[in-house]
């Protein structure tokens, strides 16, 4: 198995493609540190799954985050995959510096908080490949509303690629999914409603060259994969998994 022994941890393991990449490293032999908010779907995962509840918008909760890590796996850790993400709909005319801070401090302080602090636990890997996955977006590279998703995912592939020079001895990856059926469009700060997320769910598929929306198992394959041994020599890279959009855009 690709992930025996390892020692993973996972923010936004909950759901959508954290919850999916969870599922892979755990059948694949890793023990997994799985961050979130609700754990109402992780309930049957078994032992070698362990929950901590932590709010990434917080810093004093990455904080406790990063020291619970560094002491469940004794001050060693092979793989960290930054996942969690926010929506936000707010138009550039209705920005405060309240919903600034909150898209900009989730989608790209977080990153790059748990990189920064992680960075030592990393290096002394037992596994001989330490990295790091950011899940960043196509967003990144759109020009259009919402601009706050944009920019925060957009900072995410760019820290990936200044982290990848920076923290020698670990490697440093972003993926950037198109859409992908997740609960993240319903969320707070989208303001979409569940005919309104089916709807974009149909028009995007109408437009890709596959003809449909991706599933959060198949980001979370490509997650894998880059954490594990069969990419030793990727670093520093953004890997679009998008169906063809960015051929239409």
């Amino acid at each position: 198995m690709r992930f025996e022994n390892y020692k993973i941890a996972i923010t936004g393991a909950t759901s959508g493609i954290g919850l999916a990449a969870t599922k892979q490293f755990l059948d694949e032999g890793a023990t997994v540190i799985g961050i979130g908010r609700s754990f109402n779907k992780t309930k049957d995962l078994g032992e070698k799954f362990i929950p901590f509840k932590c709010d990434v918008r917080k810093e004093i909760e990455i904080n406790a985050a990063c020291a619970f890590i560094d002491k469940t796996f004794g001050g060693k850790l092979d793989v960290f995959v930054n996942n969690a993400g926010l929506g936000c709909n707010t138009p550039l005319t209705e920005i405060s510096h309240e919903i600034f801070a909150d898209s900009i401090g989730l989608n790209l302080e977080a990153p790059v908080l748990f990189s920064s602090k992680l960075y030592p636990l990393l290096l002394k890997s037992e596994v001989g490949d330490p990295n790091i996955v950011i899940t960043a977006s196509m967003a990144s590279r759109t020009f259009d509303e919402p601009i706050l998703y944009c920019l925060g995912k957009a900072g995410a592939v760019h820290f990936g690629k200044l982290a990848a020079n920076i923290l020698r001895g670990v490697r440093v990856n972003t993926v950037s999914p198109g859409f992908i059926k997740t609960p993240i469009f319903e969320r707070e700060g989208t303001e979409m409603t569940k005919e309104q997320v089916e709807a974009t769910y149909e028009s995007t598929a109408a437009a890709l060259p596959v003809k449909r929306v991706g599933e959060a198992e198949e980001a979370a394959s490509l997650i894998c994969f880059i954490a594990s041994k069969e990419s030793p020599y990727m670093n520093g890279s953004d890997v679009i998994i998008d169906g063809g959009m960015s051929t239409v855009i």
